[in-house]
């Protein structure tokens, strides 16, 4: 077994990395499937150096691709499958089919930035170069994410107003006053956007501006209350002639279908989500804005070299978050891939993601997100959970999922909502479970990630799966209120 990059074999670095890591890799394959005790002790030694020479090849390789200060740093397929997955070959580890697919995914325009491990370090050297931040090979930059979401948002305007005046006609309502209705919610749908999530345009508006947006809220409001009534009246069955009438029963027909007053609630949902979605792009474009630009200042009269062990310093400290995604699995946390399964896709995961974050919106009204905005998601390598990192705030979702994609994008999410708690508003509720007191920290943590996936997953969905006293606080704890 020899691992080795094309293009960086005359790179003594990486050549001497790439060497050591192969020479145990042989050692390590010579024992492996041995079922003698003292091979079989070698081999988990000899696993967990590989496991540290993971990084070792990794440091080497991001110090040869940046040691010629490139404008953007672009890794290949090869490298990315080893930055990403942990994939060497297959006598190593194992290569699921769905990995080229996999690696080539890309995350679609949602609340979240998206990235993969080699995104994330591509991205982590432009901003300590003072480079142009180049959107991740796995998803979209802020602005261009904004640009697709406008676009979703006049296709989907297009499609309601097709649907809308024959259903509010069903419901009662005169074309004339339809196209009050209808002018009102979209013209209103940004001010009552602004007003509800209370952003800095509406708190910081003069007072005309702030009055304008909440006449504009109030008129939203009562568009969209008419709507849905019309749709209630629409529903509601109606008498019909007496020649159609059966046996002398009543029979009564509604005007709309189940499916039609679904499809519209679908729609007007949907109008309010993808516009308070742009709303916190927005804001994270100006948050991402000003971070760029204090990195740069940070760093302006810092020579490359300095830079560049900037990067390597901040890859360390990731070393450290990334193996926990294992270890809260109680799982070895080597990023070498050894799953037989197929890996996590990042559209994948931003499905599950951006689904599991509308069971629980107020999560982004904590304290944290309104300093630091959103926090990025980054699929690295590695089995496990998923976990959150405080130090650069991002969730680290792992592309070998233990027990299930769900799960692993749970224990994130439960990891940051523990986290973030600076006022203890969920830990001084869950703590006082009886079952629950007198553990330790550690222990409630690992609790509450447990029974918060039940109550993502199950509970959230309607079904009845946590104890009584859980299932209450739970209840109290994620009532909707404001943070």
């Amino acid at each position: 077994m020899k691992l080795e990059f094309e293009q960086w074999r005359d790179n003594k670095q990486v050549c001497e990395a790439t060497e050591g890591f192969s020479a145990v890799a042989e050692r390590y394959l010579s024992v492996r499937d041995s079922s003698e005790t003292n091979d079989r002790i070698a081999a988990r030694k000899l696993w967990k150096e590989l496991s540290s020479l993971y990084w070792t090849v990794v440091f080497a390789l991001v110090d040869a691709k940046t040691s010629p200060l490139p404008d953007e740093l672009v890794f290949d397929e090869q490298e990315r499958l080893f930055l990403d997955f942990g994939v060497v070959d297959q006598e190593l580890t194992p290569f699921h089919p769905d990995l080229p697919s996999a690696i080539n995914s890309r995350a679609p325009a949602g609340l979240f930035q998206y990235y993969s491990f080699s995104d994330h370090i591509a991205e982590g050297y432009s901003m300590v170069m003072g480079k142009p931040v180049t959107p991740p090979r796995s998803g979209y930059s802020i602005n261009q994410k904004l640009s697709v979401m406008s676009k979703q948002l006049y296709e989907l305007k297009a499609e309601t107003l097709n649907v809308l005046p024959d259903i509010l006609s069903k419901g009662g309502i005169y074309p004339s006053e339809a196209d009050t209705i209808l002018d009102d919610f979209f013209r209103c749908l940004r001010s009552h956007t602004e007003v509800q999530m209370r952003t800095r345009k509406f708190r910081e508006a003069d007072e005309k501006e702030r009055q304008n947006m909440s006449i504009e809220n109030r008129a939203f409001s009562e568009a969209e209350k008419r709507i849905l009534g019309a749709l209630r009246a629409g529903a509601m069955e109606e008498e019909v002639d007496e020649e159609q009438q059966e046996d002398g029963d009543e029979y009564r027909e509604p005007k709309l279908t189940e499916e039609e007053t679904k499809a519209v609630e679908k729609l007007i949902a949907d109008n309010r989500t993808l516009s308070r979605n742009m709303v916190y792009v927005e804001q994270e474009l100006i948050k991402w804005n000003r971070q760029i630009t204090k990195k740069a200042k940070d760093l302006e009269a810092e020579a490359p070299s300095f830079r560049r062990r900037e990067l390597r310093n901040m890859l360390e400290t990731k070393r450290e978050y990334v193996t926990l995604t294992a270890k809260s699995a109680r799982l070895d946390d080597s990023q070498l891939c050894q799953s037989d399964k197929p890996p996590l896709s990042i559209d994948k995961a931003a499905e599950i993601i951006e689904e599991m974050v509308a069971l629980d919106p107020d999560m982004l009204m904590v304290a944290r997100v309104r300093m630091y905005g959103i926090p990025r998601v980054i699929l690295v390598p590695g089995q496990g959970f998923g976990t959150y990192d405080w130090n650069d705030h991002t969730l680290l979702i792992p592309a070998f999922p233990t027990y299930s994609a769900e799960k692993a994008v749970a224990y994130a999410l439960a990891t940051f909502r523990w986290d973030s708690d600076e006022d203890r508003v969920l830990k001084n509720s869950y703590e006082l479970i009886k079952e629950n007191r007198n553990k330790s920290i550690l222990d409630l943590n690992s609790s509450f990630c447990k029974d918060y996936f039940l109550w993502m997953t199950k509970e959230k969905k309607g079904y009845r799966i946590l104890p009584r006293a859980t299932h209450k606080v739970f209840v109290q704890m994620f009532a909707s209120r404001q943070e």
